[in-house]
C-alpha cells in the first residue's frame, strides 16, 4: 500500500531530494504506525510512537527497534491503536500477565517543520481504564545525506496520570534515529540506529531501583514485512522482532526483555498495532 502525500510534502520532498538524498530513502509513507515500550520492560510506560513504514528498499521491512522509541515521524494525519500483552507484569517472577491500551494521532511534518504525537495509555485490563496517563512527542529530520537521514526526537510522558499512574512524576526522554540504505546486490538492506537519554529508564543490578540512563538499539529488515532488532540499557539487553500483516495496516511485535535476566526482570511481550 501506498500513501500519496500531499503538493506541500512533494515539494519539500523534491528539495531534499536535490541535495542529494536517495529517492528509495525519502519514500518514507506511514503505513502502520506501532508504540515504543519503556526500555526497563515497564509496559505501563508508552515512550513514543513507532514508526513502521515502507522500508527505504521497496523489498525489505522499515527495521524497528524493541524497546526504544524511534524519531522517524508517523505521516501527519495518521493515527494507531494498539494493544500490548506482557507477561510476567513488570518483569516480576509470578506476578502473572497483564495488558495496555494505547491510542495515538501525529501532525505535522518532521522534514518542514516539526511533527507532534498525542498518545494516550489505557495501563491494565482489569478493570480497563482504571489508570492511565497521556503523552506528547515531537521528531524533526536533522540531516540528509546521500542514502542517509537523521532525525532528533523528544517525548513527554505519564502527563494528566490516573489510577496507580498518579504515583509517579512525568518521564522525558530524548533521542535519534539514523537510518540508512546499505546495497547488498540488486537490494538495499534497511538499517536504523537509535541512541537517547530518560529518565528512569535504567534499573539498577538489584532489579529495584529505577536511575535515568542512556539507551541505544539497532533494527534491520530482514524480509518484505520482517526486521529484527537488539537494544540495550545501561543494564539490560532487549531483543525483538516486528511483523507488519501484508496488504494491511496491521503490525505485530514480539520483544524479550532483559534477555539475560540481569536485574532479575526478564520479560516477554505481544504487540498487535491498527493504523488509520
Amino acid at each position: 500500500m501506498t500513501i500519496n502525500y500531499p503538493t506541500n510534502f512533494l515539494r519539500t520532498e523534491n528539495s531534499i531530494r536535490r541535495n542529494g538524498m536517495s529517492k528509495n530513502l525519502l519514500a518514507i509513507s506511514t503505513v502502520v504506525v506501532t508504540f515504543g515500550s519503556s526500555a526497563f520492560a515497564q509496559s505501563d510506560a508508552v515512550l513514543a510512537p513507532q514508526a513502521s513504514l515502507p522500508s527505504p528498499s521497496t523489498q525489505l521491512a522499515f527495521p524497528t527497534v524493541a524497546g526504544a522509541p524511534s524519531a522517524v515521524a508517523p505521516r501527519s494525519g495518521s493515527g494507531f491503536v494498539g494493544l500490548t500483552y506482557a507477561t510476567p507484569r513488570g518483569g516480576v517472577s509470578g506476578a502473572g500477565g497483564d495488558g495496555d491500551l494505547v491510542a495515538g494521532y501525529s501532525v505535522g511534518s518532521p522534514l518542514e517543520n516539526l511533527s507532534l504525537t498525542f498518545g494516550l495509555a489505557l495501563t491494565g485490563l482489569e478493570p480497563l481504564g482504571d489508570a492511565g496517563s497521556l503523552s506528547l512527542s515531537a521528531s524533526r529530520l536533522a540531516r540528509v545525506s546521500g542514502n542517509s537521514a537523521t532525525f532528533v526526537g523528544a517525548t513527554v510522558s505519564n502527563l494528566a496520570a490516573w489510577g496507580v499512574n498518579s504515583n509517579r512524576s512525568e518521564q522525558y526522554t530524548v533521542y535519534a534515529s539514523h537510518i540508512v540504505a546499505i546495497e547488498k546486490g540488486n537490494v538495499e538492506v534497511p538499517l536504523q540506529f537509535v541512541v537517547g537519554y530518560g529518565t528512569e529508564n535504567t534499573r539498577q543490578s538489584d532489579g529495584i531501583e529505577i536511575e535515568d540512563g542512556a539507551f541505544a538499539g539497532v533494527g534491520v529488515g530482514i524480509t518484505p514485512n520482517m526486521s529484527a532488532s537488539m537494544s540495550f540499557t545501561e543494564t539490560q539487553l532487549n531483543l525483538g522482532a516486528s511483523f507488519n500483516i501484508p496488504n494491511s495496516t496491521i503490525s505485530t511485535s514480539l520483544n524479550l526483555l532483559d534477555v539475560t535476566d540481569n536485574t532479575n526482570r526478564q520479560q516477554m511481550t505481544l504487540s498487535v498495532a491498527y493504523g488509520f
